[in-house]
């Protein structure tokens, strides 16, 4: 029997390329286990969109590889078409020879990488790997990260072999399905363009029987995710290069939702332009379309919007606001914001709050800005604000979300909410569901009852700084 672990950074299109991965192994023949467990297969799926994601995944794999030496090693993600240079020192350093390495990103064929993989595993077996072996470094690693996307791209016209898809997400209530990636668009402080910078897209028949096959494994809410989820049916994530055809998204919210036994299918997240007439029409006549929208803001001034290459401008993105409001009734809106963006002043921070307060946020995750080499922000990096002064706007966009979140969740007390139970237990005889909206519910649930991945109904009596509070017991509904 070999076995392999598998250990996932990121986004949630890497969750899902994590979990489409394992898959693969399993059909493969090999048999999932812990890193802690002496897999004869260490598989980690990295991450670099923010500098503190590329530390992330360095430790990680120092980590996982520390206790497994004799292992063979699949190195994948983001991270590893960025820094393949950094990958190679790190497994030098721990001694794993360079016949049991296998470095593969988004620029590589994966589903070939994995065949091979495979193939060693099963041609030398655990005990031939483990074996005394001569360790040196892997041949050429790092290269011009602009030159190896550009040769991905021209790859694209004879095409790559995808991994497959899944029929069940391990270890999640909600399952995340990646319908999309890739992106072109070229934000200056992205590096995603760089390091997925194929465009593609599933077609809806193909989108529709994974969701199918994962709402009669048990799972009730569905994810739709993308790099670009507004770019899926084109090749191009740039509006201007759009061509007249309608967005396909009402068309795959719609088909979804109609999958019968699904409780609610929810978009990853969404820009300005994204958001059509047709698809808000798809949100108010159908109660399986969650009624949370993630926005991300990034900035709320013009000119920073701008030196961020963004494809919307700040009125573009409180008219979307707008007309999500009016269009369906108490709707989540969440969103990204980055600060301390080089040139960032403090009048464009000022504007940033006057967006957030015209948006009333129920939630904003917010990112320090993060330099990253290779990006056209790279180039102006010591523009940045100073860090004291990056820390003290960071506290006072976390203080106005907090103020926003709790007036949102003060909307539903009193009411019932119907949520889904995650296997979360955040203290003794505790549980907690999450609700369409994006809002965790703690409540107490009868003794011996087996409520994780099902919706319930639960009558909302309390708020938290984290979400809400149901003293009474639940109605389980499915």
């Amino acid at each position: 029997m070999v076995r392999f672990s598998i250990t996932t950074l990121g986004c949630k299109v890497n969750q899902y390329d994590g979990a489409a991965l394992a898959a693969d192994l399993r059909r493969a023949g090999l048999t999932a286990t812990r890193a802690d467990n002496s897999p004869d297969l260490v598989v980690v799926n990295t991450c670099c969109v923010t500098a503190s994601a590329m530390r992330k995944s360095r430790q990680t794999i120092r980590k996982q590889l520390r206790k497994n030496t004799d292992a063979t090693v699949l190195i994948t993600g983001c991270y590893s078409d960025y820094d393949t240079e950094a990958i190679t020192r790190i497994l030098t350093s721990l001694g794993i020879p360079e016949r049991r390495v296998h470095v593969t990103g988004h620029h590589s064929d994966l589903a070939d990488a994995i065949q091979k993989v495979v193939a060693d595993l099963r041609a030398n077996g655990p005990e031939a790997r483990r074996q005394t072996e001569s360790t040196h470094s892997p041949s050429s690693t790092r290269r011009n990260i602009k030159a190896r996307r550009n040769s991905a791209v021209k790859r694209k016209a004879g095409g790559m072999s995808q991994i497959g898809g899944i029929k069940v997400f391990p270890n999640r209530q909600r399952a995340f399905v990646k319908v999309q990636d890739g992106c072109d668009a070229f934000c200056s402080y992205c590096i995603v363009p760089y390091t997925r910078p194929v465009v593609w897209s599933k077609t809806i028949d193909q989108i529709r029987t994974e969701c199918r096959d994962l709402v009669n494994s048990g799972h009730k809410e569905i994810v739709l995710a993308g790099v670009f989820l507004g770019a899926l049916g084109r090749d191009t994530s740039r509006r201007s290069r759009w061509d007249e055809s309608r967005s396909i998204l009402p068309d795959l919210l719609s088909e979804i939702a109609g999958i019968e036994g699904l409780w609610r299918v929810r978009l990853s997240s969404l820009e300005p332009g994204d958001l059509s007439d047709k698809l808000l029409d798809v949100y108010r006549t159908n109660r399986k379309a969650a009624p949370h929208f993630h926005l991300p803001l990034q900035s709320g001034s013009q000119r920073v919007l701008e030196r961020m290459k963004r494809q919307y401008t700040a009125d573009d993105f409180r008219r979307t606001i707008d007309r999500v409001r009016e269009a369906i009734e108490d709707a989540a809106i969440t969103t990204d914001i980055i600060v301390g963006f080089p040139g960032e002043t403090d009048e464009d921070f000022q504007q940033t709050l006057d967006v957030a307060r015209h948006a009333r946020f129920s939630k904003i995750h917010t990112f320090p800005f993060s330099a990253i080499e290779g990006t056209t922000a790279w180039e102006f990096r010591n523009e940045a604000p100073a860090g004291s002064v990056v820390k003290s706007r960071i506290a006072q966009l976390g203080e106005l979300e907090s103020q926003m979140a709790m007036e949102f969740r003060r909307k539903f007390l009193g009411r019932r909410m119907e949520a889904l139970v995650e296997s979360t237990r955040p203290a003794a005889g505790v549980r907690q569901a999450m609700t369409d909206r994006y809002i965790t519910v703690r409540f107490n649930p009868p003794k011996h009852a087996r409520l994780t991945g099902k919706v319930v109904s639960l009558h909302i009596d309390d708020v938290w700084d984290g979400g809400l509070y149901c003293h009474g017991q639940p109605s389980v509904l499915q």
